[in-house]
């Protein structure tokens, strides 16, 4: 497949990826919200307030994750306004190894594309900071893990 069509598809997937991750919170912040709503049977004794201040703390930390996941797509929203190839590695480039296909743009992990495995890594990740700027044929390591660069685009 040419490169910049599958780049392309790349670029769509990782772009649906983050947005199912943004329904899942939403849809666990709702539910979690539903639940506190529901009437508590006065039959049990326990610390019903502690209970719910507990219950405001992981919405407001799940909300937190949403936000940063929300801005994560944005990235990756603005970043699709762009599809160079590119010859060094760089936010927006696929970077295949001997180990595995990376795309530097935000945490996504795995996806797939095409039957071909993808690991999606944020540009503040250790990994992207060791692999920024190399070509095709150079090696970066990582936690004792030597990658060989087989292509960039």
């Amino acid at each position: 497949m040419e490169k910049l069509a599958y780049k392309q598809k790349v670029m769509d997937q990782a772009i649906l990826t983050q947005e199912a991750l943004v329904a899942d919170f939403r849809n666990r912040i709702e539910e979690m919200r539903d639940g506190e709503q529901q009437p508590q049977d006065q039959n049990f004794e326990y610390d019903q307030q502690g209970q719910e201040d507990e219950s405001a703390l992981v919405i407001n930390r799940m909300a937190d994750e949403l936000n940063f996941v929300i801005e994560e797509l944005d990235f990756l929203n603005q970043m699709k306004t762009s599809t160079n190839l590119f010859d060094e590695v760089t936010l927006g480039a696929i970077v295949k190894t001997d180990k595995m296909t990376f795309f530097p743009s935000v945490s996504i992990e795995n996806f797939e594309v095409d039957g071909e495995n993808l690991f999606g890594i944020s540009r503040e990740a250790p990994i992207y900071a060791e692999m920024k700027g190399k070509k095709k044929g150079d090696s970066f390591s990582m936690n004792g893990r030597t990658y060989k660069i087989l292509d960039v685009f």
